[in-house]
């Protein structure tokens, strides 16, 4: 599955399980910049999803007001 086609709970369970792996057995520092790469660039579109998401719920906020 594609991480555009995730919702943001996956993906947030995605980033969690990335950041536990710098505290886990399984750390080393071969491969914490690449890790560390995915988590940033998946923490951004969490970000961007979730303004999406706050933009959407104003829309509809701001129908229902002036509905009222």
């Amino acid at each position: 599955m594609s991480q555009a086609n995730k919702s943001i709970q996956q993906k947030t369970l995605e980033l969690t399980q990335l950041v536990a792996w710098f505290d886990s057995d399984e750390f080393t520092l071969e491969t914490a910049l690449d890790t560390y790469k995915k988590a940033e660039a998946l923490a951004e579109e969490i970000e961007k999803d979730l303004t999406a998401l706050k933009n959407d719920i104003q829309i509809v906020k701001q129908k229902f007001d002036s509905e009222t």
